[in-house]
């Protein structure tokens, strides 16, 4: 299971945990979420259409950063935590570095 699709699991769940809310809170949560996820999918087709190391390295990090996101707002909202799969064993800080040395110096 990708690090997208658990967190499109954890944001369908969540949100049926919580139900509706008027909550200014948790709605401004759940489109900090939704946020997420879309660019996440957003950089993975990218990176479908264009597989540059690059790309699908920054799809990586989306990808994880909102699985991550998912995580905690799940724990915040329902006072439950999923456990994450152990694809987030790769340090991010890596994978940001990949990205920042071709954007700043062009180097892959």
């Amino acid at each position: 299971m990708t690090a997208l699709t658990l967190a499109r699991q954890l944001l369908d769940s969540t949100r049926r945990h919580v139900e509706k809310s008027d909550d200014p809170y948790v709605i401004s949560r759940f489109g900090d979420w939704q946020i997420r996820v879309d660019v996440a999918a957003a950089l993975l087709e990218r990176a479908e259409t264009d597989p540059s190391p690059v790309a699908v390295t920054e799809a990586q990090i989306a990808a994880a950063e909102a699985l991550l996101f998912a995580s905690n707002t799940e724990f915040e909202l329902t006072g439950q935590r999923t456990a994450l799969p152990p694809t987030l064993d790769d340090p991010l800080r890596w994978k940001y570095q990949v990205v920042g040395n071709y954007h700043l110096n062009g180097v892959l």
